[in-house]
């Protein structure tokens, strides 16, 4: 533990930021930087261990060469007094672990992991894996007049190094982001990056993990076995496809997630744009045709058709209330005849009758 105004490798202590199982985080400076650093040195029982001083100095020049704003910068890196030690971007803010439901909403949230997304692709193209994805090693800088809070990667490589340094089956995770084939000891690809990056979403949109377990048994279980709950059910007012988007990238076979961190990022967007569209409306009924009776009702002719003729024949055979009629229609410009033919019968007999007795008054 070093003091305030205590010199370690040419850094100037100035306060203690944090501390963990494998050594602590200060606040520093040194005379050739401009500003503060974030010196982190690891437990001298941590780097007495040959095959971490290995992989520390193999990967802390991987990560130096990583130049990405969604990613926290290397600026050094070394061995002094039996500590390994690393010089990086200092961001003055807080880390991810403080986010809870009610803190910060969704969208805030999802454009925070986004960001993150975008930092995991762009250290997978460059052959970097973080392995230890988690709210912990998300940096949130504080807002500033310019822009809004934003988020940063830190621990690549460093964040692999075991809490218990003390034998073989040591996970180099944290157990409750960890990939299924993380905890197989399996090889492993950007994959298990999206895999971890979708446990921390669960835990910052709700404040739980995707795997209910109270012990580490219960939580490997639930990894390798058990399906992710139902984010809805603890958000009901998140779309209900999200619980679709992050089953897949919870999946436990990195075949069956999706091709990289972005494309998940991109389909949970897809999901709120889709829950914030307004339905279609019905297309509204098309006005019936016109009646082939134009005139009031109660005249002798039905208002509602229900078959015709062969074009042509000039008639349509209409379906009243209470009689069945012939209706002939004329030809355009022509009046239409719309007397019944019962009562054209009726006034055919009494024309012939007329006409017979007239017939007869003249043959007498």
């Amino acid at each position: 533990m070093l003091d305030r105004g205590a010199v370690f490798a040419g850094y100037r202590i100035e306060t203690t930021l944090g501390r963990g199982g494998t050594g602590a985080v200060y606040l520093a400076r040194h005379p050739a930087m401009p500003g503060p650093v974030a010196l982190k040195l690891l437990d001298p029982a941590v780097s007495a261990d040959p095959e971490i001083r290995a992989r520390f100095r193999e990967e802390t020049e991987i990560v130096a060469r990583l130049h990405h704003p969604g990613i926290v910068e290397v600026y050094d890196s070394g061995v002094d007094d039996g500590c390994l030690w690393l010089a990086m971007q200092y961001v003055d803010g807080r880390d991810a672990t403080v986010i809870s439901p009610r803190s910060l909403p969704a969208n805030r949230v999802i454009a925070l992991i986004d960001a993150t997304a975008a930092a995991l692709d762009y250290a997978h193209r460059a052959g970097v894996l973080h392995r230890d994805v988690k709210p912990a090693n998300i940096l949130l800088a504080r807002p500033t007049r310019s822009r809004r809070e934003t988020a940063l990667l830190t621990d690549f490589g460093v964040g692999r190094l075991p809490q218990d340094a003390d034998g073989p089956g040591t996970i180099l995770a944290t157990l409750a982001y960890a990939a299924p084939e993380q905890l197989r000891g399996q090889p492993l690809d950007p994959r298990a990056d999206q895999y971890s990056l979708a446990c921390t979403l669960f835990r910052m949109l709700t404040g739980v993990l995707p795997h209910a377990a109270t012990n580490p048994s219960a939580m490997i279980k639930g990894h390798l076995r058990d399906l992710p709950l139902p984010i809805t059910g603890l958000r009901p007012d998140l779309p209900a496809a999200l619980d679709t988007v992050l089953a897949r990238a919870l999946a436990k076979h990195p075949a069956h997630r999706y091709p990289s961190c972005s494309d998940f990022l991109l389909a949970i967007h897809e999901t709120f744009t889709t829950a914030a569209r307004p339905e279609p409306r019905a297309a509204p009924c098309p006005p019936p045709p016109p009646s082939a009776c134009a005139d009031p009702p109660g005249t002798g002719c039905s208002e509602t058709l229900s078959a015709y003729e062969p074009p042509g024949s000039g008639r349509f055979v209409a379906e009243a209330p209470s009689v069945v009629q012939a209706v002939e229609v004329s030809q355009p410009g022509h009046r239409r005849s719309m007397v019944p033919d019962r009562a054209r019968l009726g006034y055919l007999a009494i024309a012939t009758a007329a006409v017979l007795i007239v017939v007869i008054g003249l043959l007498n």
